[in-house]
């Protein structure tokens, strides 16, 4: 049905039918008029054919001179080196580095919380404030996508990567040493602001990489790196802290970082297509003479474009894209859910409050891989809605970004079912499995909404995926920080029982969302200024 590109090929009828996609691949007959079109172009503006062939051997064409007589360059979609032409496998390998990146930033959230309790009673201050440690890393995860998504779409994807993660990898030290809670605090937030970059910026790569039709796995690496990264970070490091204490927690996520520091800067090249275009007309000048340059170099060309755009853009965005905030809405909540686990659980299976009874924080812990096994299971449809958005694809003759919520349509009830579920069995004389249970259907609900949240948003705003991705991110990490300020005590003043409960009649107001926009969407996107731009957009 679609080729390897993700283009309708079965009939002659989808071929005519289907419009523009960023993963477009020019047939013959555009070809010869583009070239036809070029041939013209290049005569009135006095091109010679050396020029011509340089062009040619580059890739490359002119597309248009602008009013202070630049040339402006566009490459073809069969440039090797673009991105997306890349081999597959190089491609996927990409997807999965940025993605281990996302996870272990996610992992070093929740790590924090499994050496919590030691911490205090070394350093002397109360459980409160221990909270407010992984509140400050969530929030710098909130501000940190705002400014650094945008960054990486006008500097590049590579040294935004290299310069933050380095940041991020220092504070680990001074959090190892620390002697008080001022530095605790402040390195945590430095950390998750430094370590954010990944959050936003892999939903940018993979729309570097792959095409509208071809980029639902990628998307569903990405997404799956963001479920199970929480939950893992408690399920892993609960033993070592236990054992060998918070400091040694710390040490060892130094070591770790600290070597994919060198990965990133060997294996990570840059994807940003723009990036790869202004080092393309680099050459350009130097072999022809000429003033060549991509639109995106005589942007940055402008010092004000950086702060009153590209920065501001995420935040306008959030406030005036109807897909943006409701996606960041949904996303918001279940992340929420998520965080606020890492005060619940020890709640509800350990001691005191009516839990299970459970002194081990390693034993504690290892519930959260109910969170990994649903988001799992969710990965695992992966293939059918993949199918499913092809098949309404081709039936539409043009890629269509809300069948991506196929999938969450009759798996957001999952949440609240979960949460349900949760609530009346969470009773320290029924099985310990049974709360399991619905934490994992809760999982399960999660991952899928997560995943077509990232689809749509890396579908319908394309190359600017990375700023929209920001404020969604925003509003999940404002929302993360919140709750678990208040977890602790919401259970403690209700029960677990009447928590749950509560959180499972609040996650009932997110299943009409999935509906709205699958049914909406595009109506939501037309009138969207970025989407009806940028939808389809291949160069």
């Amino acid at each position: 049905m679609f080729n390897n590109h993700g283009n309708v090929t079965t009939s002659e009828k989808q071929s005519k039918a289907l419009a523009p996609t960023s993963d477009h691949i020019d047939t013959p007959n555009l070809i010869r008029s583009k070239s036809k079109a070029n041939i013209q172009l290049y005569d009135e503006l006095g091109i010679n054919q050396e020029t011509r062939q340089i062009l040619q051997d580059n890739h490359a064409y002119i597309w248009k001179k602008d009013a202070k007589g630049n040339l402006l360059i566009k490459s073809l979609s069969s440039d090797p080196s673009s991105p997306r032409n890349w081999m597959n496998w190089k491609r996927y390998a990409l997807v999965g580095l940025a993605s281990l990146l996302n996870n272990l930033v996610c992992l070093c959230v929740s790590g924090y919380s499994t050496g919590v309790e030691q911490m205090q009673e070394e350093l002397g201050f109360g459980s409160e404030l221990g909270t407010l440690g992984l509140s400050l890393y969530i929030l710098g995860f909130a501000f940190g996508p705002m400014f650094l998504a945008p960054l990486s779409e006008y500097w590049g994807r590579r040294p935004v990567y290299l310069v933050s993660w380095t940041i991020f990898t220092i504070f680990q030290i001074p959090l190892a040493l620390a002697k008080n809670l001022a530095t605790v605090l402040v390195c945590r937030f430095i950390q998750g602001f430094a370590g954010s970059t990944p959050l936003a910026n892999t939903g940018g790569v993979v729309h570097d990489l792959f095409g509208i039709d071809e980029g639902g796995m990628a998307v569903a690496i990405y997404a799956l790196s963001s479920a199970d990264g929480p939950p893992l970070g408690n399920a892993l490091s609960g033993y070592l802290a236990q054992e060998k204490g918070w400091r040694w927690l710390f040490w060892t996520y130094l070591i770790i970082f600290g070597a994919f520091i060198f990965i990133i800067f060997f294996f990570l090249p840059e994807t940003r297509d723009t990036i790869i275009l202004s080092r393309k007309t680099r050459v350009l000048r130097q072999q022809t003479g000429l003033e060549m340059y991509g639109e995106h170099e005589l942007v940055k060309k402008d010092p004000k474009h950086l702060y009153t755009v590209t920065i501001f853009r995420p935040f306008k965005f959030l406030f005036t894209e109807p897909i943006t905030y409701l996606c960041a809405g949904i996303n918001g909540f279940v992340f929420g859910m998520i965080f606020l686990s890492n005060e619940a659980f020890p709640l509800v299976f350990g001691s005191g409050n009516g839990g299970h009874g459970w002194t081990h924080s390693g034993t504690v812990n290892l519930t959260f891989l109910a969170y990994v096994l649903g988001s799992v299971m969710g990965f695992a449809l992966t293939p059918i809605q993949n199918r499913k958005y092809l098949q309404a694809s081709s039936i539409k003759g043009f890629s269509d970004p809300e069948s991506r919520w196929w999938s969450a349509l009759w798996c957001t009830p999952f949440c609240p079912i979960g949460l349900m579920i949760a609530a009346w069995t969470s009773y320290s004389y029924l099985p310990w499995i049974a709360p399991l249970i619905g934490f994992t259907l809760f999982g399960f609900g999660f991952y899928v909404i997560l995943a077509a949240i990232l689809n749509y948003v890396v579908d319908g705003y394309g190359r600017y995926s990375a700023s929209a991705l920001g404020g969604v991110v925003f509003v999940r990490n404002i929302v993360g920080a919140i709750f678990p300020l208040f977890a602790r005590q919401m259970f403690v003043g209700m029960g677990n029982q009447w928590a749950l409960f509560l959180l499972a009649m609040l996650s009932i107001g997110m299943v009409p969302i999935p509906f709205y926009l699958y049914k909406k969407g595009k109506t939501v996107r037309q009138k969207s200024p970025y989407c009806a731009t940028h939808f389809g957009e291949e160069e």
